[in-house]
């Protein structure tokens, strides 16, 4: 019996190419292009006083300072509605921002809102530039979405900041997109902008909150409003590209594109247009993208890392581990990281042992169970597997997710030795803990077709089904093995029809599907089929399905011709050579 599929289903990670590459996009966009400046922020910074010039001259009279006394007191005792009451008086009459501070602080604390808001008004009147003040807003809409107050307080604010009202909107821009009540955000973002429909950021604003709240066609329509007013605005173009993402990917890399040939300075549009590329497996033009701006920029880490992922990626060893070497010699912030590529470097390059030395190099806890278990691996393939399996024994499994990824890992090495009933055994033992875990459900369907425990194959696939319904690889495994103990063919033929129409162009579901129509008594079908998977895939699995294909169908010269050229490359193959014996021999 040919081994049932398992495609791409599960393995152990290893280089997470689109993965790491968005989140390198991040920090280089932050660490490389100029802040915006938020109208405010919820980490409170350094708190800035009004300049001696625009504080009010009156000086404070016996019975202020009694009240001020009165309300610290108040206040230390735990008398919190008397502070308040105290400090909004006290604000309201002398009009000082430095109390108004202290009343909104006492009103926040007391956990009384609407104090908090009428003195933070009165702040902002006085000392409208106040780093403090706009923080403290900031905070409050953060906490209160939809507070009344929050339209008149922040037009007063922008009102106030004559000059700064683009930096104003793409500060709010910030905030609001924060908000956990989209459709409250979007209206405040509408109301707000109303009068500043001849400037780019206030469409920005709402294009952006728009987004948030899942209204893409006002987005899309503000972005482009935006960009009308200001055509070069890269960030507006990064906003468009990644509304348009969702329905158009190549429309994506065209506008990108035609954007940094008329502006090939612009950094920020380059580098989502890299992103972009590797989204869409575009790796070696996602490269170029990187290697234009690391030539801008030598130094910087996090772009000198993406280039040699994608070597990696590309399979260029040298110049991938020449740049993992200078980003570590660098001080990277994450050095554990760059170990891991290292080894992985070493690893695809068949170099076990060195491989190995970069793996147990790896002491972060983030990055050492997923560095050890690539070196347990590693190590059974080297013949050590009771070697490995002691030290995978040894990893602690903190979470569910750590403790799929060693399980993954210990039924691997036991598969791999022969030895399924210990596999099996694992996985049931894991399973116990996460019965749901879908990944580990799939490892024991394909263990129990080992040990023909066809009922256990089955449950287990139609409950990662369940679990997860855009699972193409369970369908597939389903509808394989059905075909491969030739029973209930229609519905075999069902389950890999959904398989692909799920991952229409993975090799293997095709080839299931020339499988099942092979035993279907339809070989003209299968051979067309099964040549398409084999133009993909040299898979031997896949030479062993066409040779019979082809053989069933008269054509036995060329089924022999693709049997012996695979079995010159994999003379080991058990499927294949179990089909040249029961042909040839």
């Amino acid at each position: 019996m040919k081994t049932l599929k398992r495609g791409n289903g599960t393995r152990i990670p290893r280089v997470a190419v689109i993965g790491f590459l968005s989140w390198v996009s991040g920090s280089v966009w932050a660490e490389t292009l100029p802040p915006t400046t938020a109208i405010a922020a919820p980490v409170p910074a350094v708190a800035v006083e009004a300049p001696p010039s625009r504080l009010p001259s009156q000086e404070l009279t016996a019975r202020w300072v009694y009240q001020l006394l009165l309300a610290e007191i108040a206040v230390q005792r735990g008398h919190l509605p008397l502070a308040t009451k105290t400090y909004v008086d006290l604000a309201r009459t002398t009009k000082d921002p430095r109390v108004a501070r202290r009343a909104t602080e006492v009103a926040l604390y007391a956990h009384d809102l609407p104090a908090a808001q009428s003195t933070l008004s009165l702040w902002l009147k006085e000392d409208p530039q106040s780093p403090s003040a706009r923080e403290t807003l900031g905070a409050l809409i953060m906490s209160q979405p939809s507070m009344p107050s929050a339209l008149p307080l922040l037009t007063q604010l922008i009102e106030a900041d004559k000059g700064g009202e683009a930096d104003d909107f793409m500060g709010l821009t910030v905030l609001l997109d924060q908000q956990p009540d989209h459709a409250a955000a979007l209206e405040l973002a509408r109301q707000l902008t109303k009068s500043y429909q001849d400037m780019p950021e206030a469409h920005y604003l709402v294009g952006s909150v728009a987004a948030q709240a899942g209204d893409d066609g006002q987005a899309l329509k503000e972005v482009r409003e935006a960009l009308a007013l200001r055509p070069d605005w890269g960030t507006g173009i990064v906003l468009e590209g990644r509304l348009l993402q969702k329905k158009s990917p190549d429309q994506v890399l065209s506008l990108y594109q035609s954007f940094v040939e008329k502006h090939p300075e612009n950094r920020e549009v380059r580098l989502e247009y890299a992103r972009a590329l590797v989204e869409n497996k575009q790796y070696a033009e996602g490269r170029t993208q990187f290697q234009t701006l690391l030539q801008a920029d030598p130094n910087q880490p996090d772009l000198l890392l993406a280039v040699g992922l994608l070597d990696l990626q590309l399979m260029d060893y040298a110049p991938a581990e020449e740049k993992f070497q200078a980003v570590l010699k660098g001080n990277y912030r994450d050095p554990d990281r760059v170990r891991f590529y290292l080894g992985q470097a070493e690893e695809e390059q068949h170099h076990p042992e060195r491989a190995i030395q970069w793996y147990e190099a790896v002491e972060s806890s983030e990055q050492r169970p997923l560095a050890q278990i690539r070196a347990a691996l590693l190590l059974a393939q080297q013949g050590q597997v009771q070697n490995a399996l002691d030290r995978l024994s040894k990893l602690p499994a903190t979470t569910p997710e750590r403790l799929e990824q060693r399980t993954l890992a210990q039924e691997q090495i036991q598969r791999d030795a022969g030895d399924y009933n210990g596999a099996f055994d694992t996985l049931n033992q894991a399973l116990l803990t996460v019965p749901d875990a879908p990944d580990l459900l799939y490892e024991r369907a394909i263990v129990a077709d080992k040990l023909n425990r066809l009922d256990v194959l089955e449950q287990d696939l139609r409950r990662v089904i369940a679990l997860r319904p855009d699972y193409a690889h369970a369908y597939n495994a389903l509808g394989y093995s059905l075909a491969e103990h030739n029973v209930r063919l229609d519905e075999a033929s069902t389950l890999i029809h959904k398989a692909l129409s799920l991952s229409p162009t993975d090799p293997f579901i095709i080839d299931s599907l020339g499988w099942v129509q092979y035993r279907q008594g339809n070989f003209g079908a299968a051979v067309t089929t099964l040549k398409q998977a084999y133009a993909a895939d040299q898979d031997p699995e896949i030479a062993s399905h066409l040779g019979e294909a082809l053989w069933a169908s008269g054509n036995e010269a060329e089924a022999r011709q693709i049997w012996e050229t695979n079995l010159k490359a994999h003379p080991d193959n058990s499927a294949l050579l179990a089909t040249v014996h029961r042909f040839l021999h």
